[in-house]
């Protein structure tokens, strides 16, 4: 049984993937061979960057041309440019194109450098920025585009000034790249995208797009999860051991498994053994870490509705969660306003449960995850 690395947080390829081969082969076979655009639109940790470089993979194995663009370190049109363009050269199935191709690429120039040469103005050197590299691939007749971190650059490109104009034209840009070439795209991001088109009401620019959800690992696949993970020789998992850990977790995402059993890992040596009260001294310590201060940070995305969500997190940390009716008497302090609040807490809920933060259960707004409500528990609460 070939074993998987104990290392979580940074994207898996390779070998190093488990699971989810119904899921990839839907995405490939309904969507992707026919052309068809994906919004993978998992919550956070579910592995939708590792999940998009598996299909990069089934589409170089069916003779496509790929590209892979991150914009997590990009903030401005012209760094989007200055890195579509060095990823393209990159590729030497680009390279090989011949003399035209390469006349292309040296004439794309980024904005600072086109400021210097000459008065230009940001439409201008838009239309022609991005005019160029739409005509660089325009011409391949099969090619998948996966963008991630989109929303990370859309919200650096919404804070600058005229940001509201700049993503507008950027989207549709993209929106006309795709419906006039044979390219095939996937957007993903760590922080929801769907989340963010709703709060800034730019959904339109998406509707060509099919959205996936990515699920957890069912149980058998979390328990094999487990078994696979390359721990020390002193880890001897039981059966009692896994389901106290999946007990524990309850929604089996990878990422939620490695960060726990790695933890594990590191208490259990020749002198202590592996224990349910091992597993809770992990457990203890993970919460009190740093690895879940993105969920805390992500809600600033949510800009004037932050308030309203990290108060109704905290109202749902309560052991049998809540109502929706009771949610909306603890945030309304005024009858007069509860019109208002009733508008933003739909809004609300559904982005907390996008994003993976609550779930509904029986009528009840409770956490998606037990890490996540001890997490906060511990954090906000206590």
């Amino acid at each position: 049984m070939d074993k998987i690395p104990l290392k979580a947080g940074s994207p898996v390829e390779g070998d190093e993937f488990y699971g989810r081969e119904k899921e990839l082969q839907y995405v490939w076979e309904y969507h992707i061979s026919k052309g068809v655009s994906v919004l993978l639109s998992a919550p956070r940790r579910v592995g939708k960057t590792s999940f998009s470089k598996k299909l990069i993979e089934r589409a170089k194995q069916n003779g496509w041309k790929t590209l892979y663009l991150d914009l997590e370190g990009s903030s401005t049109e012209s760094d989007f440019v200055k890195l579509f363009k060095e990823k393209l050269q990159k590729e030497n199935w680009l390279n090989t194109a011949g003399n035209t191709i390469l006349k292309i690429f040296a004439s794309i120039k980024e904005l600072k450098i086109a400021e210097k040469k000459l008065s230009i103005n940001i439409d201008v050197w838009r239309n022609d920025a991005y005019g160029k590299i739409k005509k660089l691939i325009e011409s391949e007749e099969k090619i998948l585009i996966v963008i991630d971190e989109l929303t990370i650059f859309l919200d650096h490109l919404l804070k600058q000034e005229n940001g509201r104009e700049r993503v507008e034209y950027f989207l549709e840009w993209l929106r006309n790249f795709r419906q006039t070439t044979t390219s095939c795209w996937i957007f993903c991001s760590s922080v929801g995208i769907e989340n963010f088109a709703l709060v800034h009401q730019l959904s339109k620019h998406f509707n060509d797009f099919i959205s996936y959800s990515i699920g957890p690992f069912s149980e058998d696949e979390a328990r094999d999860f487990i078994l696979r993970l390359d721990v020390n020789e002193y880890v001897k998992f039981t059966n009692d051991h896994i389901q106290y850990i999946l007990n524990k977790l309850d929604w089996y995402l990878p990422f939620f498994i490695k960060i726990l059993v790695e933890k594990v890992n590191s208490l259990v040596d020749e002198k202590r053994h592996l224990s349910r009260e091992v597993i809770d001294e992990a457990y203890k310590l993970l919460i009190k870490g740093i690895q879940f201060n993105t969920w805390i940070d992500r809600l600033k995305l949510y800009d004037e509705l932050q308030d309203t969500a990290k108060t109704i997190l905290k109202l749902c940390v309560s052991p049998r969660g809540r109502s929706r009716n009771d949610l909306l008497i603890n945030l309304s302090a005024k009858k007069s306003e509860r019109e208002k609040v009733d508008r933003n807490l739909s809004q609300v809920l559904r982005m907390l449960i996008n994003d993976g933060y609550l779930t509904e259960h029986k009528r009840k707004y409770i956490f998606r995850s037990p890490l996540i409500k001890d997490f906060w528990y511990d954090r906000f609460i206590k």
